[in-house]
Parts: C-alpha cells; structure tokens; sequence
C-alpha cells in the first residue's frame, strides 16, 4: 500500500497512515486507512515519495 506519515517541520508526528490528502488555501484535510481525519493550518513543504513521508509547516 502507499501510506505515509505526516509530520510538521520539526520532526514531530502529526498523522500516520495517511491515504487522502485534500488542500484547500491554506487548509489541509488527512484521511488515515481507518477514514480518521484531522484538519491542518499550513503548507506542505516537501513530499517524500521514497521514505512515504510528508512534511508540513503549520500556521497558528
């Protein structure tokens, strides 16, 4: 399967398991394998394809 992990600039771990990705300006929509969501506030910096990891810069 083609999961990946979500994680903020800093390394830290914001989602795993990740399946959709849906961006809206500056809102970010994630849906695991289990169809659990969470919204984020940011910019998806880098996506790495090899390590199935994503890296995003939140906003307050």
């Amino acid at each position: 399967m083609c999961e990946s992990t979500v994680y903020s600039m800093d390394g830290v771990k914001i989602m795993e398991d990740v399946i959709s990705i849906k961006i809206n300006d500056d809102i970010i929509d994630l849906a695991d394998i289990l169809n659990q969501k969470k919204q984020l506030n940011g910019n998806i910096v880098e996506i790495d394809l090899d390590k199935h990891s994503i890296y995003v810069d939140l906003k307050n």
